[in-house]
């Protein structure tokens, strides 16, 4: 399995930066029961495993350092003489072929040595948390290593939150790397800044937030800029496997990068981090995880399909922001460098505003009769056709524009089907952004 390769992996790791000899085996009695299971309340929820059952009965028999330990030595017991399934070899089908996780399983007898269930334990560690239930294994040095350093002060922040909720490994994960990876990160002050905690008002215990899928990805691409292969599933009384999903993260930090970018004059000292924590995403990362890769693709804005041409017709028309400090502003900035990422070309940008900025003209009380209808007709285009012809009818209104109108007609000409929503969602926001402009601009004037 491949928690057990990973498990595997992160030792390795550590005795070649450490310098030292350790086994799967030492490394799972002497450093990952310590600080996972060496205490009353455990980091890590392994379903049926003799550290379940053990929680299980606290009441009655509480977890005193002798119960701990004879809890170890049965799970070793375990370990080394029965046949490996779900409860103690982590991402292994159930015992009996009849339960619900004892899919794909098999009559060849496939040898898993005692190690290897050890590291499928320290493996199963290693997953990052994210919203919507699921866990995201990495194959990588940086991120294992990160991952790993971070345990400890799992510990430490449980010790001094009495009330925290055991068993969130994998959501404090999602938080570590995420902190971890900030640019302002403070490895003698790891909790500078603090995990999110909800807190249940019946019974006062406290939970760590789960992080947004989209926030460890950006966390990723910020640091590890360069595609990565990644392994999501969840493992609990129902498993689910998703798969190995490749994760683009040199295209969607381009995205996060000029977003930073554009966003950083209008917030001065906005971080990376302040401005992945604005992005929300359409889907959930397991709809996304279905496109078969986590690129520019998944990370739609959430809501951006209320106003693009779909099914239901045009969409409906962006409103404008009433200034820069409008949060809109940034809502249509996450809006257009996303589109625009998505048609890959930055011409498509350029000519969107020129159009913008003639439809303000023509929708001008003073301007030319009938230019608003006009631009009311052509922002609500539903097909390549119709948006073309209301180019030509445009073009007949100014003509001195001809040569850039054409130039975008031709282009529509050419373009991809798939991407005529998006160039009409882009031409409509970039009308809405030019509204504005004019907009603050008379009132200055005033």
């Amino acid at each position: 399995m491949y928690t057990a390769y990973l498990g595997r992996r992160l030792v390795e790791l550590l005795n070649a930066r450490d310098q030292t000899q350790r086994t799967v085996q030492d490394f799972f009695s002497n450093e990952y029961f310590t600080l996972f299971f060496n205490d009353e309340r455990f980091l890590q929820h392994v379903n049926n495993s003799k550290f379940d059952q053990a929680y299980k009965q606290k009441g009655k028999t509480p977890l005193t350092e002798v119960v701990r330990t004879n809890v170890l030595a049965a799970q070793h017991q375990r370990i080394q003489h029965d046949t490996p399934d779900g409860s103690f070899f982590l991402g292994g089908a159930a015992a009996e072929a009849t339960a619900g996780t004892s899919g794909q399983v098999t009559d060849i007898l496939l040898p898993i040595s005692p190690e290897e269930v050890y590291a499928s334990w320290i493996g199963a560690a290693l997953g990052i948390g994210v919203s919507g239930g699921l866990n995201v294994l990495v194959d990588d040095d940086l991120v294992l290593l990160t991952l790993y350093d971070g345990w400890q002060y799992y510990r430490a922040f449980m010790k001094q939150t009495h009330n925290l909720k055991p068993h969130q490994i994998n959501t404090w994960n999602g938080w570590w790397l995420t902190n971890a990876f900030r640019d302002d990160f403070d490895p003698t002050n790891p909790f500078d800044h603090q995990p999110d905690l909800k807190v249940d008002k019946a019974s006062g215990i406290a939970s760590l937030e789960t992080q947004k899928w989209v926030g460890v990805i950006f966390a990723l691409a910020h640091k590890i800029p360069r595609p990565l292969t990644a392994y999501v599933y969840s493992l609990s009384q129902m498993n689910t496997t998703v798969g190995f999903i490749q994760i683009q993260l040199r295209d969607i930090v381009e995205v996060l990068r000029e977003l930073h970018r554009q966003l950083f004059p209008l917030r001065e000292g906005l971080s990376y981090e302040k401005v992945a924590s604005l992005y929300e995403t359409e889907v959930g990362f397991q709809k996304a995880c279905e496109l078969g890769a986590i690129g520019v693709q998944a990370i739609e804005p959430e809501s951006l399909r209320e106003y693009m041409l779909g099914a239901r017709g045009s969409g409906k028309p962006f409103k404008t922001p009433k200034n820069r400090e409008d949060s809109l502003w940034i809502t249509y900035k996450i809006y257009e460098i996303w589109i625009t990422a998505m048609l890959n070309n930055r011409k498509l940008l350029e000519l969107s505003e020129n159009v913008a900025a003639i439809l303000i003209q023509m929708s001008d009380p003073r301007g030319k009769k009938g230019g608003s209808n006009l631009v009311n007709e052509l922002m609500n285009s539903t097909n390549r056709n119709q948006l073309i012809e209301r180019f030509a009818k445009l073009i007949d209104k100014v003509p001195d524009q001809h040569p850039m109108l054409n130039e975008i007609a031709s282009t529509i000409a050419i373009m991809p089907l798939t991407d005529i929503p998006l160039f009409i969602a882009l031409m409509k926001l970039k009308y809405a952004v030019e509204e504005a402009k004019l907009t603050t601009s008379a009132l200055k004037a005033n």
